[in-house]
C-alpha cells in the first residue's frame, strides 16, 4: 500500500471513529438525561454527578462532530472546502475553547451544587435516622397497645370457649374489631407518610363540589356514640375544585377527628368551605382545648403531638396533620390554622378551582399562588 493510499485509509478510519463516537456519546447523554429525570428528587449527589457527566458528554459530542466533519471532508464524501475551513487556526480553537468552557461550567456546577448536595445528603441521612428512631418509639407504644388488646381478647375467647355469655363474647369481638381498625388506620398513615416523604403520593384529580366533600366528611364521622354536634357551613355558589376526592376526604377527616378528640362533649364542630382569593378554602372549626403558642410551630411536624394532647384518653401517632399538609401541598394548596389555648382552633386549607385552572391554561397564564 502506497503512503498516499495508507493516509487515505487512516483518514477514512479516523472519520468513521469520530462519527461512531458521536453516536455512542449521544446514547450515553440520553441515558444520563433519563437517569437525571428519574433520580432528581431522591438523590441530590447522584443528580449533580449526572449533570457534570452530561456537560462533559455534550462537549465530547460537539468535539467529535467537529473532527468527524473535518476528516470526512478530507475524504471527499462531503464538501471538501469544509476541511480547509475547519483547518484554519481560528476554527481549530473551537474544540479547545469548548474544553475550557466545559471545565469552567463543571467547576461552577460542583461549587454551586455538589457541596450543598453533600449537606442536603447529610440532612437527609439525619432525618432518616430520626424517622427510624421515631418509628421504633411509635411501634413500642401505639402499635403495642392495640396488639396487646387483640391478643388478650383472642386468648380469653379461646381459653374460655363455651363458658362466656353471648354479651361478653360480643364485647370481646367488638374490641378486637375496634383495635384492628385502629391498627389498619395506623399502618395506612405510615404508608401515606412514606409516600409523602418520597414525593410519590398519587392523586386522581377530577372536578368535585366543595359541599359534597364537606358533607361526606361529616357523614363518615357521624355515629350513634358521637356526643358532639357536627355542622356543615358551605358558602352558596362555590366553584368546583380540582382535587382527588378520596384524598381530600382523608384530609378533612383528619382535621375533623382531631376536633372531636380535643373538644368537650356536646360542643359544636363546623366543617365548611368558602371562597378565598380565587381559591376555595375548606375549614374545620371547634371550641376545644386549643394549641399552646410555643408548640404551634411544630404542629404539622411528623409524629408531633401537642403537650395537652398527650393523654391516655386521646390515642394517636401524631401523623394526621402531617399527612393532611402533604395531601394539600400535593394539590398545589396550602394549610393554615388559628388557635387560642382554651378557646378552640380553626384549621383550614385552600384548593384551586376548576374554573381558575381552565382559565389559566386557556390564557397561557400561571395559576394564582395560594393565598397567604
Amino acid at each position: 500500500m502506497t503512503d498516499l493510499g495508507f493516509d487515505r485509509y487512516v483518514t477514512y478510519l479516523t472519520a468513521i471513529i469520530y462519527w461512531a463516537l458521536v453516536v455512542c456519546w449521544l446514547a450515553i447523554i440520553i441515558f444520563y438525561l433519563r437517569q437525571y429525570l428519574r433520580f432528581k428528587r431522591i438523590y441530590p449527589l447522584l443528580t449533580t454527578l449526572l449533570i457534570v457527566l452530561f456537560i462533559d458528554g455534550t462537549r465530547t459530542v460537539i468535539e467529535s462532530i467537529y473532527f468527524g466533519t473535518r476528516y470526512t471532508a478530507s475524504t471527499g464524501l462531503i464538501a471538501p472546502y469544509l476541511h480547509d475551513l475547519l483547518d484554519q487556526p481560528q476554527y481549530v480553537l473551537i474544540p479547545k475553547t469548548l474544553n475550557l468552557i466545559a471545565a469552567l461550567v463543571i467547576i461552577l456546577v460542583i461549587v454551586r451544587r455538589w457541596f450543598p448536595s453533600l449537606e442536603e445528603e447529610q440532612q437527609h441521612r439525619r432525618a432518616t435516622e430520626q424517622f427510624r428512631a421515631e418509628l421504633i418509639s411509635l411501634v413500642s407504644h401505639e402499635l403495642r397497645a392495640p396488639l396487646t388488646s387483640i391478643r388478650g381478647y383472642a386468648h380469653t375467647l379461646v381459653r374460655e370457649f363455651g363458658h362466656l355469655g353471648e354479651d361478653t363474647q360480643k364485647e370481646f369481638l367488638e374490641g378486637i374489631a375496634s383495635e384492628s381498625e385502629r391498627l389498619t388506620h395506623l399502618v395506612s398513615d405510615l404508608l401515606d407518610t412514606s409516600q409523602i416523604d418520597e414525593g410519590r403520593l398519587r392523586l386522581e384529580r377530577r372536578s368535585v363540589r366543595p359541599d359534597q366533600l364537606c358533607e361526606q366528611a361529616v357523614g363518615s364521622a357521624t355515629h350513634p356514640g358521637l356526643k358532639h354536634t357536627l355542622l356543615v357551613a358551605v358558602a352558596p355558589d362555590l366553584s368546583e375544585v380540582l382535587a382527588d376526592p378520596d384524598r381530600i376526604h382523608q384530609a378533612l377527616s383528619n382535621l375533623l377527628s382531631n376536633a372531636i378528640k380535643f373538644s368537650p362533649e356536646e360542643n359544636e364542630i363546623t366543617v365548611g368551605a368558602r371562597p378565598r382569593d380565587g381559591w376555595v378554602e375548606f375549614f374545620v372549626e371547634d371550641n376545644g382545648v386549643g394549641v399552646p403558642r410555643e408548640e404551634q410551630g411544630n404542629l404539622f411536624t411528623r409524629f408531633h403531638r401537642a403537650g395537652n394532647a398527650r393523654t391516655p384518653g386521646t390515642p394517636g401517632a401524631g401523623l394526621g396533620l402531617y399527612i393532611t399538609k402533604g395531601i394539600v401541598q400535593a394539590h398545589g394548596g396550602k394549610v393554615d390554622f388559628q388557635s387560642e389555648l382554651g378557646r378552640g382552633s380553626t384549621f383550614s386549607f385552600v384548593l384551586p378551582t376548576v374554573e381558575g385552572k381552565i382559565r389559566a391554561e386557556s390564557g397561557g397564564a400561571k395559576t394564582l399562588p395560594p393565598p397567604a
